[in-house]
């Protein structure tokens, strides 16, 4: 008779864990990014960089890098959130790297667009 008192609310505890296990992995998202290279310049404060395909000093495409995941020349990684990454704030010298872009779309209060998740300079 014990047993049958426990069985019911066993039996709803199991089903809603098994329901917020299938919820779980229907709603998670990832993403691959796009690794885009060129020649980075930064702005002032480096927390932006305008990407060139080559060497020159035609208008490259803005990116905001504040926040992404960088790699140095010695290839270690750091946290975005450590200061500058390993282009500078030189907005006149230009530096060779890879980056890593994934496009957001936009919520309901958020806005979208393509944002760098990583920084590798290569030169």
């Amino acid at each position: 008779m014990e047993s049958r008192r426990f069985a019911a609310p066993l039996a709803v505890g199991v089903a809603a864990a098994a329901a917020l296990g299938v919820w779980g992995y229907v709603t998670r998202h990832s993403a691959t990014p796009d690794v885009v290279e060129g020649w980075a310049m930064p702005n002032g404060s480096g927390v932006a960089i305008a990407l060139h395909d080559s060497d020159d000093t035609r208008a490259g495409t803005g990116y905001v890098i504040a926040g992404a995941w960088w790699a140095g020349r010695d290839g270690m990684w750091h946290d975005g959130g450590d200061g500058p990454t390993c282009v500078g704030t030189n907005p006149a010298v230009r530096t060779r790297v890879q980056i890593g872009v994934v496009d957001v779309e936009p919520g309901e209060d958020s806005p979208g667009g393509p944002r760098v998740i990583w920084l590798r300079c290569l030169d």
